[in-house]
């Protein structure tokens, strides 16, 4: 129980007078040893279990792949759009990598049905991820977006990527997001 009074004799400021007239200072009233652990084990109870549910990343990691792969999807069209070759973003539960068409004579091979050419960034670094554990992107799929930005879809596609999702339309290559 915590202290309701002011401690006078622990500071040995008692008033002399008061002692006089038989008035004795109030005793201080502290927290007993079992207040204590017993406060202390609830505390690690209840840090047991809440303290998992504020430092779990895993919402965190499935947005920042969600934003990792609608922006290499726009690319993947991007440079197929400024380069006038076919580029393919190969999409499967737990990777992505976008490639592109050989060059034959300075000009896209057309022919070429294989994409050995990786996309860079600026940095050099391969347009490609991996998602985090417990993290998937479905449905898997190969989406080819040709010079005009156009993929080989038949119709839109929705891709999930955990509890997100966002829309390519087929026609245009046009990534939405909510």
């Amino acid at each position: 129980m915590p202290c309701c009074c002011t401690c006078t004799h622990a500071i040995g400021t008692a008033k002399p007078a008061l002692r006089f007239l038989g008035v004795q200072p109030a005793r201080c009233a502290g927290f007993t040893i079992v207040e204590l652990v017993l406060v202390i084990v609830i505390i690690g109870i209840l840090g047991v279990l809440a303290g998992p549910r504020f430092f779990s990343n895993s919402v965190f990691e499935e947005r920042a792949y969600y934003n990792e792969l609608t922006s290499a999807t726009r690319y993947a069209q991007k440079v197929a759009v400024s380069s006038g070759c076919r580029v393919r973003l190969n999409l499967t539960a737990t990777t992505y990598q976008v490639q592109q068409q050989a060059a034959l004579g300075g000009h896209c091979d057309a022919s070429d049905t294989s994409f050995p050419v990786p996309v860079l960034l600026a940095s050099g670094q391969t347009v490609s991820g991996t998602a985090p554990s417990d993290v998937t992107a479905l449905p898997a799929l190969s989406i080819v977006y040709d010079a005009l930005g156009r993929t080989n879809l038949g119709a839109d596609q929705t891709i999930n990527v955990g509890s997100w999702s966002f829309s390519i339309e087929a026609e245009s290559g046009l990534v939405v997001t909510p």
